[in-house]
């Protein structure tokens, strides 16, 4: 069986990426790349071989948002983790997750935070996040966001925080 290997987001791997993870609309990619060329902003694609099998950002947060900085509470926030279903439960959320915090870690971060929904269909991220180490802090609230690729959908959902401290 061939390693799940994980390296940073570049401009050179965006074909690739976007033919591969075609359940994501390819604009989701190519605005990812344009936020991590800003800065704060960092991206992680896991592979199968040559198979880009998925993908997950974070934001190494300063005082250029405050918005980010208010979410992240001086953390470094994670941003879309996301694996093409047919390749879930081979490990690739994990390695992205454990590549994203050594990120974060040599960034000086205190710590991860991230959150997910809490309906059964997040039930499977739930139990990675709690294996790796991240507390639920059980505070249920309302999030909102629209889907910059379908002008006028939002949506709403219960969420949860999850914080990883080192």
């Amino acid at each position: 069986m061939t390693e799940i290997m994980v390296h940073r987001f570049t401009e050179d791997d965006l074909p690739a990426v976007t033919a591969g993870l075609g359940s994501r609309a390819p604009d989701v990619f190519r605005r990812r790349l344009r936020h991590q060329a800003e800065g704060g902003l960092t991206c992680f694609v896991a592979w199968l071989g040559e198979t880009p099998v998925g993908y997950v950002g974070v934001n190494i947060t300063d005082d250029r948002s405050p918005d980010e900085m208010i979410e992240a509470r001086g953390y470094a926030l994670v941003e879309d983790l996301f694996v093409e279903e047919a390749y879930r439960r081979r490990g690739a959320a994990r390695a992205l997750m454990l590549a994203l915090e050594a990120h974060a870690q040599a960034a000086g971060m205190p710590g991860v935070i991230l959150d997910t929904g809490t309906n059964d269909s997040f039930a499977a991220a739930r139990a990675l996040y709690r294996s790796l180490g991240y507390i639920d802090q059980e505070n249920v609230y309302l999030g909102g966001w629209s889907d910059p690729d379908h002008p006028g959908v939002h949506f709403v959902d219960p969420l949860t925080t999850w914080l990883k401290p080192f």
